[in-house]
C-alpha cells in the first residue's frame, strides 16, 4: 500500500537544519548551565572534530587507483 504525502507532512531542508540547530542549542545551554561541560571544552571539541572532518575530506578527494 503506497501513502501518498502531503505538503502538510512534509518540512523543507532548511526547516528541519533550523529545527537541529535550535535542539542542539539548547542542549548545549543545558550543558553549560549545569556546569557538565564548559564553553572553552566545547570549543576545543569543536575544533577537533572540525579537524577530523577536514582529513576525511582531503582524503575522500584523492584519486584512488583501481587494482587490475
Amino acid at each position: 500500500m503506497v501513502k501518498r504525502t502531503t505538503s502538510k507532512n512534509v518540512m523543507s531542508a532548511h526547516d528541519v537544519l533550523r529545527t537541529e540547530v535550535i535542539v542542539n542549542q539548547a542542549l548545549i545551554d543545558v550543558l553549560i548551565a549545569k556546569q557538565v561541560i564548559t564553553e572553552e571544552e566545547l570549543v576545543k571539541s569543536i575544533q577537533n572534530i572540525k579537524r577530523v572532518q577536514q582529513k576525511l575530506l582531503k582524503k575522500s578527494s584523492k584519486i584512488v587507483p583501481l587494482k587490475s
